[in-house]
């Protein structure tokens, strides 16, 4: 008994010692919990404060560069007398109105960011040559033209899958886009040209050797690009706006693109100039889906009439200046 007694004596004191060790560990662990849910509260603050204020600073740089880019480019010549003659522009009776995803009205995806053939004004209008023929065009089909905004990448995807009648957007008919779509008949001419700097040594294809070159993403300025030898960088832009942009803070050597859009672009920069000519041959279209043939007659109709008329002669003038390179 006296054994068992001491047994149970010993074991009294080493619970008794045990206690504040064990009430201690539990504070220690109870504070260092709440430290490390702390710092993990302060940390994940932080880090969301910084991924906020990184946001919020790409979101100012890449808005800047764009509406920097724009601002230069929204200046729209001013002719009342051909809008009003746009807007009275009456359907033809050669024309069977055909028909349309909207009844009544004709929908054009179109890259907002490609003056002069479409573009924001200060108003936030969409103007430019495109806009100004189609709605003339539209007009003698017997529909209104309505713009639908739309990233250059997808642009052709887009008609595909009937987001759009068509693509109103200065594309150059080619081989491969022919594969996709179809294209109404030419109604411009637009070679390639070179942009940089007035005291530039470019000139030629063959200058840009070395050189950093930006265009605009899958456009036939890129693929020309492509086929010249030896070219150092080429860096593709969302909008050829945001290239010409980069062009000015030295980011690039040149900048290649169709050459009525550059000449638009820069004729008031007295620091830019067209340099140079890279020969192509191309011409721009409407793009259309293969199967909608009525749509595509109707348009061809409608724009040799408006030739025939004169107004597309007008409507040229009114955005480059001279008549059409088979008028001169």
């Amino acid at each position: 008994m006296k054994r068992n007694h001491l047994w149970l004596a010993v074991l009294l004191v080493l619970a008794l010692a045990l206690v504040p060790a064990l009430i201690g560990c539990g504070d220690d662990d109870t504070e260092d919990t709440a430290t490390e849910d702390s710092m993990t509260e302060d940390t994940a603050t932080e880090d969301s404060m910084t991924e906020d204020t990184a946001t919020e600073d790409s979101m100012t740089e890449d808005t800047a560069t764009e509406d920097t880019a724009a601002g230069e480019a929204t200046v729209v010549p001013v002719d009342e007398e051909l809008s009003a003659d746009i807007e009275a522009v009456q359907k033809s009776e050669n024309i069977e109105t055909p028909p349309t995803i909207d009844d009544g009205m004709l929908q054009g995806g179109s890259d907002t960011a490609f003056p002069p053939f479409e573009f924001a004004d200060d108003q936030g209008d969409y103007v430019g040559f495109d806009v100004d023929l189609m709605t003339a065009i539209a007009k003698k089909m017997g529909l209104e033209f309505e713009i639908v905004p739309t990233a250059w990448d997808g642009i052709i995807p887009a008609l595909v899958s009937d987001r759009y009648d068509i693509i109103a957007s200065a594309m150059t008919i080619t081989e491969e886009r022919e594969e996709q779509i179809s294209f109404s008949d030419p109604y411009i001419s637009a070679d390639i040209a070179i942009s940089a700097p007035v005291d530039s040594p470019i000139e030629t294809a063959e200058d840009l050797a070395d050189k950093t070159v930006g265009v605009q993403i899958d456009t036939t300025g890129q693929f020309a690009v492509e086929e010249i030898e030896d070219v150092g960088e080429i860096r593709k832009y969302e909008t050829i706006l945001n290239a010409f942009q980069d062009l000015e803070t030295g980011r690039l050597d040149a900048v290649v693109n169709d050459a009525p859009v550059n000449a638009y672009i820069i004729r008031d920069n007295p620091n830019v100039e067209n340099t140079g000519t890279i020969e192509t041959g191309d011409v721009y279209g409407y793009g259309l889906k293969q199967e909608n043939e009525q749509l595509r007659d109707a348009i061809n109709q409608a724009l040799q009439e408006l030739k025939d008329e004169g107004l597309y002669d007008r409507i040229f003038q009114k955005w480059f200046g001279e008549l059409p390179a088979e008028q001169q």
